[in-house]
């Protein structure tokens, strides 16, 4: 079996330099956020977020945040607009990294014509999207390239948008601005942490059974990350399952020796009881991602951050141990379909 600490690819240590970038690029994201950008959907009725890839799980994300501080938010996937009705009270939010998707380019030409504010929300603001934005948001992801693992732009993009909500009036408000500045503090120890995390995650996971990332509400989005990480590394085939779904349905995909990683903000007595049925009950090999107490998080909106990085640490780790002669992602569909 290869070791985890075996030499790799300069394209997995490309790889590995935008995850650990983090350590920076989040806080310097917060600290760049103007809280003037908030008027740019305060009094709307309704927030449409939409993203492709990566992008979809911080729509996800970015759903989350405008709800918990009372708006009315949705995300969709790019072609899905033209199902919602849209007027001048409707922000289409466009999330794409490198500001190049094009199922995004087009649904924002399509909101546009309706009467939408369009805002993009990306890392590269010369990008083409821009030129369909009444607003743009610009992250400091800290990326050379956007072509290899989108690790920065996507954390990034979610605390672009947990600041905003952060300076909304909101039941919220106090803990999720005590939540933005504990971000702008923890990064060393938050990428310790989830190295740490990310190598226990390696060294459990093999391949051949399915892997499943279970969580729920904020945290979903966390394993939808580490969903795409593992799949777009092409080693073990990951799923994201809600924890209640799971619960329900995988009758018969589950088998003796599949793998789990159960992911919450912080440990409950409940997570103890659920990893206990997956070890002891399924016979399945799990392991529990939770946010130290330590980070003074308070809402599995921020906690959700930390938890992506540790996945999307687990993923790198795991394609070092079995494939560290990588030199680019296995691309089929992306070939197959044009994307960009």
């Amino acid at each position: 079996m290869k070791g985890v600490e075996q030499v790799v690819t300069e394209f997995l240590d490309s790889c590995y330099e935008v995850i650990k970038i983090q350590e920076h690029s989040i806080a310097d994201t917060i600290n760049s956020v103007d809280a003037n950008n908030v008027s740019d959907i305060a009094g709307k009725r309704r927030i449409v977020l939409i993203g492709a890839g990566d992008s979809y799980a911080v729509s996800e994300y970015g759903k989350w945040v405008f709800r918990a501080v009372g708006l009315d938010a949705m995300s969709l996937s790019p072609p899905e607009v033209i199902h919602i009705p849209m007027d001048s009270d409707t922000v289409v939010i466009g999330v794409t990294a490198s500001g190049r998707s094009l199922s995004t380019l087009d649904a924002l030409q399509k909101a546009r014509p309706k009467g939408a504010e369009t805002i993009v929300l990306t890392d590269d603001p010369k990008g083409k999207a821009s030129e369909e934005a009444s607003n743009l948001w610009v992250t400091k992801a800290g990326v050379d390239s956007y072509n290899v693992s989108p690790a920065s732009p996507t954390t990034t993009a979610m605390a672009y948008l947990l600041t905003i909500a952060s300076e909304m009036d909101s039941v919220l408000q106090e803990d999720l601005q005590s939540d933005i500045k504990q971000l702008t503090k923890i990064g060393e120890k938050m990428l310790e942490w989830a190295e740490h995390e990310g190598k226990v995650v390696a060294r459990l996971v093999t391949p051949g059974p399915p892997l499943y990332m279970i969580s729920d509400g904020p945290n979903h989005v966390a394993t939808q990350i580490g969903m795409m990480k593992f799949n777009e590394f092409a080693v073990v085939k990951g799923f994201a399952a809600l924890r209640e779904d799971f619960c329900h349905h995988q009758n018969l995909s589950i088998d003796d020796e599949d793998q789990a990683l159960l992911v919450s903000g912080t440990k409950s007595p409940d997570d103890e009881r659920y990893m206990k049925i997956l070890t002891e009950v399924l016979n399945m090999q799990a392991h529990h991602i939770h946010v130290p107490e330590e980070f003074g998080l308070k809402t599995a909106l921020a906690q959700t951050i930390p938890n992506a990085i540790a996945l999307q640490m687990g993923a790198h780790f795991t394609v070092r141990r079995y494939n560290p002669d990588m030199e680019w992602f296995r691309m089929p569909h992306a070939k197959a379909f044009r994307i960009y």
